[in-house]
């Protein structure tokens, strides 16, 4: 079974709190825990270099800073990120500055983001 991988951004104080309460029952570990975002992850499979999972996480840091919105931004990014780690696997050397990486996170993100905005024009 893979490992679980979930973005919150653009949150509020009161809705963060909830969201943290909420992954430490279901016993998620807080990756990245900052001012308004939460990347947060399920562990099934503890067969993952640790080192490329940090950069990947870097990279989905920093590229959703970027992407600041009004809306607060949820997306499961279980299936993108363990792709990731398939396709680099048994890699020594990694960099942030990756294609293999740095193209699927962007790609993730801007499909979460269209995918929301298509379903708020409806609302």
């Amino acid at each position: 079974m893979e490992n679980k991988y979930i973005l919150l951004a653009n949150l509020e104080v009161s809705t963060k709190k909830v969201y943290e309460k909420h992954f430490e029952s279901e016993k998620y570990e807080i990756l990245v825990n900052n001012e308004n975002m939460i990347i947060a992850k399920q562990t099934n499979n503890k067969d993952i270099n640790l080192e490329h999972e940090q950069i990947i996480i870097e990279v989905l840091e920093s590229m959703a800073r970027k992407y600041t919105s009004s809306k607060v931004l949820y997306i499961d990014l279980t299936k993108d990120i363990n792709s990731i780690l398939k396709k680099i696997e048994g890699e020594e050397i990694v960099r942030h500055t990756d294609n293999r990486i740095t193209w699927a996170i962007r790609q993730a993100i801007t499909k979460a983001i269209a995918s929301k905005s298509d379903i708020s024009l409806f609302d």
